[in-house]
């Protein structure tokens, strides 16, 4: 009897042995537990809702704890349904004395969420409103996400996060956007963190440029976002550039930029440090302030090293301090006037920038033929905008740059004097004055913010192949200055041009060219918004102008002299059209305006 007890004990023991084994090696499928644990999870935590078909129980002996996998997963929480890849969960074999589930923890990985759909969710676990909603579109997903509970089923630890996101639309403002962004990425308590990142940075003219290779860590520091980023591209010109400047990222170049940021709670942006680097360039920008509309606030200092063609075009800084010091050996100036005259007079970038500014450039290139050496300029910037200059340059040591503008206390309007010994670098970026060679420039400005009336004289200098010019003198006939045109150029004593200008037109009241050879007037108009040319004038050889203006009493003994010389006729012109479309029409002309003869007078005495 009492080896029949004895081998019945051990053939328990055996079998529990052996049941042991197999839930601690291969577990046990079952769906007896079902309704009890969705019933024990929905006591502890109202707003999760667990459904699955049936439960796997492996057992860890060492831990006395069961795991439990579940089969088709779906949970819902605060009414977002998560769609689950996998799911399981720890369980205290306590349960089988107090018949309450105890669950220790929790593992869980998800299919792909839409990001649109889980936005409540994601307020819940601590993101904020405002950082996911320039999150247009989107999906993610959690791997191995780890949750550890009390024995009342509430968090021990903060949520850490991993996983993948994909195919994400950002909208980070009205000019720029990032499409296809994808990234491996973790979250804790005031940290989220992406890598192996990249995008496409899309701006508002559809241009796409692509980022790879990129790592965003960002932190919660009280109510402010730090934001530490770096990242590579070969299309780094995409990134806003530094105006009036010029220099350009090669596409056979890698750039890697690099920056830490600050999100303040008002929308301000603090950048302690921005670097962007090629094997040409080098930009270095430290403790720039913008605020919620991208304008500046206020900025530390700014380094610019570039090259062309492997040859350095740029090496300056930038520093503000009690003024803003501008020092450097070399600053590229091509393309200066082009983005002078493009800037919108309404942008506010600069606004809240008030102070003395101080400009020292060993060398100022604009025309390779015209370097300018020696670049000082001292002036006041009062809301973005200079108030006073005073700038001296040399070309050589016989020719010289003079700049000043000054503020009129009676009308409030700024006045701007130019002076240059040599007219071409100022002139270069212009069409008209194509093909222009010598000569010396004055220009005065009087303007405001709304409108500008200008005067532009050059004297003693040549045009040749100047395209306009030369279509001119073919349908006019006059094959011998056209042959010139093409050759030595044609010689002109004074161009003086009148015009004022505003936001949507300038208007030519006249520009009047005389020389050895031709005197021309017109007056017209140019439309900004389209480029739209419209100039209609007179066009009279010099020995029709002497013959006529001989005739005059006293005044043509004067100037021309007695002898009178055979002449033709003059010839008014119309040139109309789209910059790159132009019409132009001829016809003679057997009298001319008196306003004509009267310039020509007066040009003709200045001459003498």
């Amino acid at each position: 009897m009492k080896r029949a007890i004895f081998s019945t004990f051990l053939f328990i023991l055996f079998l529990l042995f052996l049941s042991i084994t197999y839930l601690s090696f291969f577990g046990f499928e079952t769906d007896r537990f079902n309704s009890v644990i969705k019933s024990e999870i929905k006591k502890s935590n109202s707003n999760v809702n667990l459904d699955f078909k049936k439960i796997s129980i492996l057992l860890d002996l060492k831990k006395i704890i069961l795991f439990v996998k579940f089969t088709d997963p779906k949970i819902e929480f605060h009414q977002v349904s998560i769609p689950l890849k996998s799911l399981r969960t720890d369980i205290d074999l306590d349960f089988l004395n107090k018949k309450k589930f105890s669950i220790k923890r929790v593992v869980l990985d998800t299919k792909y969420l839409d990001f649109t759909k889980t936005k409540p969710f994601l307020y819940k676990i601590g993101l904020k409103k405002e950082n996911l909603n320039i999150v247009k579109s989107g999906k993610f997903k959690i791997q191995n996400l780890i949750l550890e509970f009390d024995e009342n089923f509430k968090l021990i630890n903060d949520l850490v996060i991993q996983g993948d996101i994909i195919k994400t639309n950002i909208a980070l403002s009205k000019t720029y956007e990032i499409n296809n962004f994808k990234s491996k990425f973790s979250y804790k308590k005031n940290f989220f963190g992406l890598e192996e990142t990249s995008w496409n940075l899309n701006n508002n003219k559809n241009l796409q440029n692509e980022f790879f290779d990129g790592a965003i860590i960002f932190k919660q520091i009280g109510k402010k976002l730090s934001v530490d980023l770096k990242f590579q591209t070969n299309k780094a010109s995409i990134l806003p550039s530094i105006l009036l400047m010029n220099y350009s990222f090669s596409k056979e170049n890698i750039s890697t930029i690099s920056s830490e940021l600050l999100l303040h709670e008002n929308k301000s942006i603090f950048i302690k440090n921005l670097n962007i680097k090629d094997s040409n360039n080098e930009i270095q920008i430290k403790n720039l302030h913008l605020d919620k509309n991208y304008n500046l606030i206020n900025f530390n200092s700014i380094k610019v090293k570039t090259r062309v063609n492997k040859e350095v075009n740029n090496d300056f800084s930038i520093m503000n301090k009690d003024q803003i010091i501008i020092k450097g050996k070399v600053f590229d100036a091509k393309n200066l006037i082009k983005e002078l005259n493009k800037s919108d007079k309404n942008d506010k970038f600069f606004n809240k920038i008030s102070k003395d500014i101080q400009i020292d450039f060993d060398n100022v290139q604009k025309i390779a033929k015209f370097p300018l050496k020696n670049f000082r300029l001292i002036g006041t910037i009062k809301k973005g905008s200079f108030e006073k200059i005073s700038a001296k340059s040399d070309f050589s040591e016989k020719d010289h740059l003079d700049i000043s503008l000054k503020k009129s206390k009676e009308t409030q309007k700024k006045i701007l004097e130019v002076y240059s010994d040599i007219a071409l670098p100022l002139l270069s970026d212009y069409k008209f004055f194509q093909g222009l060679e010598g000569g010396n420039l004055n220009f005065l400005s009087n303007f405001d913010n709304k409108e500008s009336t200008n005067l532009l004289n050059i004297n003693n200098f040549k045009l040749n192949e100047a395209p306009a010019l030369a279509k001119l003198l073919s349908l006019a006939d006059l094959k011998g200055l056209t042959d010139t045109l093409k050759g030595d150029g044609i010689s002109f004593d004074t161009l003086s041009v009148k015009y004022s200008s505003n936001s949507s037109k300038m208007t030519i009241q006249e520009i009047f060219m005389i020389g050895p050879s031709i005197s021309i007037l017109m007056d017209g108009y140019v439309e900004k918004k389209n480029g739209l040319v419209s100039l209609k004038g007179t066009l009279v050889p010099a020995k029709t102008l002497n013959n006529l203006i001989s005739r005059i009493p006293v005044v043509g003994d004067l100037l021309i002299g007695k002898e009178i010389g055979e002449g033709v006729f003059g010839i008014s012109f119309k040139i109309k059209g789209l910059p790159n479309n132009l019409k132009t029409t001829v016809n003679p002309v057997k009298t001319l305006t008196p306003r004509f003869i009267t310039r020509a007078i007066e040009a003709r005495k200045k001459i003498k």
